[in-house]
């Protein structure tokens, strides 16, 4: 492994970030599927069983 420091990682970190962000901020197909896979798991997850109390009240 190359010995790189601290600078260079973030700095290399943060090139990747802006690319990034500007490429979802540019190509919507992209951002829609970033947003389906964080919705498709983790606490944003949409198949959980959610409990429904309007059932038991007549």
């Amino acid at each position: 492994m190359f010995s790189q420091s601290l600078f260079a990682q973030l700095l290399r970190m943060l090139i990747l970030l802006i690319i990034t962000l500007i490429g979802v901020h540019h190509y919507p197909p992209l951002l829609n599927a970033l947003a389906q896979h964080a919705t498709s798991g983790g606490c944003h997850q949409q198949n959980t069983i959610h409990h429904d109390h309007t059932e038991n009240h007549p």
